[in-house]
């Protein structure tokens, strides 16, 4: 690419190569390229109408760069409970708290795990809000045998990093949009593809086409070189992912007979891929007579594990959300009767996160170590007493 002076590009080459080939690999009709995971949460935000004065319901347990880009266009972030089995959103706690300003729902599938897709499908058309999915850590997932990002209204993707710790489909810095709405993909090419080549052909919207090819203004387009990258690690996507649930499968197997941790709970409906953030489990003290975590961790760790506690911080009591702040200085979303998040607002999730514990899942482990990790596990908590 070097050579060929290939240094940016948009809708042509390498980058419409990517965007071809992973629609159909997710199931699409359209598929767009962004410099990152954030920017394609944007323009589906963007796409689906989130504006000022909006709500967003939106999972407590993630990162922040999941609802930011709903909040800098002015919506209001309504953060709800996650299921302490799963660590996904709860779809019954989402749907009490719907108001008339609810404008879309935006679901995180977690660590490489699916949310379950049928209920939050269900709260969503009847109710008539939009579907998000932030399907940044499984590319590859699936609920009911279809991909996790062609069941919403929009997919986000983001290929931060490089192997093996990075985004499932990595290319450094870049982020994909899959949906099958027409009228959602010519509003995400308006909005921020500027001088992609060939845009006012893709148009079909008149008023979007005497616009281009300057559009809005905005060019939230990949470097090709990480197009490039991803590219050639794709060809191992669902290799990695296969290995990956294979040694997660055979620790998860394991705790059955393991006192007080207990995998994340996989729906029945779901293939998670990815796992983006490692493996996760689930602490239960009260089975070891309430051994303080900390001093499980330093257990387990003495025994060769690289475990470690929480991952995430709960996102709504992060400082931004837990206290509000006037972002642009004009009373936005987080401000006036902005209602905030203190300690307790959100009690099963602030219970469950104290328990969540992770470790790294391995494509290829060194030979004997997966027995290691669950010998490990066995010695520490069937001599948990020693640890009181």
């Amino acid at each position: 690419m070097i050579d060929e002076g290939v240094w940016s590009q948009s809708g042509t080459g390498l980058p419409l190569e990517l965007e071809k080939r992973f629609g159909e690999f997710i199931g699409t009709d359209y598929c767009l390229l962004h410099h990152n995971g954030t920017a394609a949460l944007w323009s589906a935000y963007y796409a689906v109408g989130v504006r000022r004065g909006d709500e967003v319901l939106h999972p407590c347990y993630t990162w922040i760069c999941s609802i930011s880009p709903a909040v800098h266009m002015g919506a209001r972030p309504v953060f709800c409970e996650i299921d302490p089995e799963t660590l996904l959103i709860d779809p019954e706690d989402m749907e009490k708290r719907i108001t008339p300003r609810t404008r879309a729902v935006s679901i995180v599938h977690l660590y490489g795990h699916v949310c379950d897709m049928d209920a939050i499908m269900d709260v969503a058309r009847r109710h008539k809000l939009w579907v998000i999915e932030d399907a940044s850590h499984c590319h590859g997932a699936e609920w009911d045998g279809k991909k996790a990002g062609s069941i919403g209204d929009v997919g986000c993707f983001s290929m931060q990093g490089g192997p093996p710790g990075g985004k499932p489909l990595p290319g450094g810095e870049a982020g994909l949009v899959t949906t099958n709405d027409r009228r959602l993909y010519e509003r995400m090419l308006l909005f921020c593809h500027l001088n992609r080549s060939g845009v006012a052909q893709e148009l079909t919207d008149p008023i979007y086409k005497a616009m281009a090819p300057t559009n809005l203004g905005l060019k939230f387009r990949a470097h090709p070189w990480a197009v490039a990258a991803a590219l050639v690690l794709f060809d191992s996507l669902e290799y990695r992912n296969e290995r990956k649930l294979a040694y997660i499968k055979k620790i998860y197997k394991a705790l059955e007979g393991i006192k007080g941790i207990d995998p994340v709970k996989i729906l029945p409906k779901s293939k998670p891929a990815g796992f983006y953030g490692g493996m996760h489990m689930l602490f239960r003290p009260v089975e070891l007579k309430g051994l303080p975590v900390e001093r499980l961790l330093e257990a387990l760790r003495a025994e060769g594990m690289d475990m470690g506690h929480r991952g995430y911080e709960l996102t709504h009591r992060l400082k931004l959300f837990a206290e509000g702040f006037d972002i642009y200085g004009d009373g936005g979303p987080l401000t006036g009767d902005y209602p905030r998040y203190p300690q307790g607002s959100l009690p099963v999730s602030e219970e469950v996160h104290n328990r969540i514990l992770g470790m790294p899942a391995f494509i290829q482990e060194t030979p004997g170590y997966s027995d290691q990790v669950i010998k490990g596990m066995k010695k520490v908590t069937e001599n948990y007493t020693s640890l009181l």
